[in-house]
C-alpha cells in the first residue's frame, strides 16, 4: 500500500486511535467481541465509514482493506518512510512506551520534518542513546534551538560560537563542553547581551567581569551580577547598584562583601534600599538568636563551637559556588 493511500485512509485518526488500531484492539485476529471497544467509538466509526471494518452480530470484524492496512502501517511505522506519514503516526511511534527503538537514521529523517513536537522527540531519542549521541554534530546545526539544546552537551562546542539563543548557550555550559574559546567569545561586547549574560556562567576572573560590566548599561550589570551573587562583591556590586540611580535595586538582596559607606547610606536613607534594610534585621535576630544560643559554649576558644563553625563556613562556600 502506497503512503499517500495510507494517509488518506487515516486523515482524521489520533495518536491514541492509532495506538489503539495497531496495539490494543484486534490482538488476536480481525475480529474482536464488541465489549472490547468501548473506548474506541470513535475510531470504529472512522473504520466502518471508510470500510476497514465493520459490524458482524456482536464483534467489529476488519475487511480485508482493514487487513491490509493494519499490515501496511505495522511496516510504515518501523521504515524511513515513518517520516513521510501522518503526523499523530508519527507522534504515536515515537512516544509508545513498548515500541522498539527507531533507528538513527529514520530519527534523523523525523528531526528534518516540519512538526516541532515530532522533530523534539526524536532528537531527544537520537540523545538519550549512546550511539545516536554520533548525530550530535549535525542536530547541532538545526534551525529548531530546542534541537539544538538537546544536542549541546555532546555536539562540538565551536559549532555554537555564533549561536544567538541564550538557552542553548546555556546547555553548552551546562553540558561541560564550553571552553576557554567560547568564553572568550561568548562574553565579548560584541555579543547580545543575552549571550553574554548565559556566558556569566564561565566567569571566574575578576578582572574579566568588570571590562563586561563596562560594556553593559546600568540595569544589564544589575542583572547580570543578579544571576552570579558570586561576582556580586563588595564595590563592584554597589557602583552597579549606584549606577542604576535606583535605591530599590534587586541586587541589594544578594550582593555580599558589602562596604560600611554602601551599608550606612542605605541605612540612614529615609526611603528605599529595602533589600540592605532587611537583611541588615535579619542579621540582627539571627545574631541575637546565635548569642543566646552560644552561651552553651564554655567560651569563643571552644573546640566544639569552631567545629560548627568551620562546618557552617563550607556549606555557605559550597552554596556560593552553584
Amino acid at each position: 500500500m502506497e503512503i499517500k493511500e495510507i494517509n488518506e485512509l487515516t486523515h482524521n485518526w489520533t495518536a491514541d486511535e492509532f495506538a489503539d488500531f495497531l496495539h490494543y484492539l484486534l490482538q488476536h485476529g480481525d475480529h474482536e467481541s464488541m465489549r472490547g471497544w468501548w473506548r474506541s467509538a470513535s475510531l470504529l466509526r472512522k473504520l466502518e465509514a471508510a470500510g476497514l471494518a465493520e459490524l458482524d452480530g456482536g464483534e467489529v470484524a476488519l475487511t480485508p482493506s482493514g487487513s491490509k492496512l493494519r499490515d501496511a502501517l505495522y511496516l510504515l511505522e518501523e521504515s524511513d518512510g515513518l517520516a513521510d506519514a501522518r503526523l499523530n503516526l508519527r507522534v504515536h511511534r515515537l512516544e509508545d512506551p513498548h515500541a522498539a527503538p527507531l533507528g538513527a537514521d529514520t530519527l534523523m529523517l523525523l528531526v528534518a520534518g516540519r512538526s516541532g513536537r515530532v522533530r523534539v522527540d526524536a532528537a531527544r531519542m537520537l540523545m538519550e542513546d549512546e550511539g545516536g549521541r554520533t548525530y550530535a554534530d549535525r542536530l547541532a546545526k538545526c534551525w529548531d534551538p530546542k534541537v539544538r539544546i538537546l544536542a549541546a552537551p555532546y555536539a562540538d562546542p565551536h559549532l555554537f560560537l555564533n549561536e544567538t539563543d541564550h538557552d542553548v548557550i546555556e546547555a553548552v555550559i551546562k553540558g561541560g563542553r564550553a571552553d576557554d574559546v567560547c568564553r572568550e567569545r561568548w562574553t565579548s561586547p560584541d555579543e547580545p547581551f543575552e549571550i553574554r549574560l548565559a556566558a556569566g556562567a564561565l566567569v571566574t576572573d575578576g578582572e574579566l567581569t568588570d571590562r563586561m560590566l563596562d560594556a553593559m548599561e546600568p540595569d544589564e550589570r544589575v542583572m547580570f551580577l543578579g544571576a552570579y551573587p558570586r561576582l556580586a562583591v563588595g564595590e563592584r556590586a554597589a557602583n552597579a547598584c549606584r549606577a542604576t540611580g535606583d535605591d530599590e535595586a534587586p541586587l541589594e538582596y544578594s550582593m555580599t562583601r558589602v562596604s560600611d559607606d554602601y551599608l550606612r547610606e542605605a541605612l540612614e536613607s529615609k526611603s528605599g534600599h529595602w533589600g540592605i534594610k532587611s537583611r541588615v534585621e535579619d542579621y540582627r535576630q539571627a545574631l541575637r538568636e546565635a548569642m543566646r544560643l552560644g552561651r552553651l559554649f564554655a567560651g569563643p576558644d571552644s573546640q566544639v563551637l569552631a567545629e560548627i563553625r568551620g562546618q557552617v563556613e563550607a556549606e555557605i562556600a559550597k552554596e556560593e559556588e552553584r
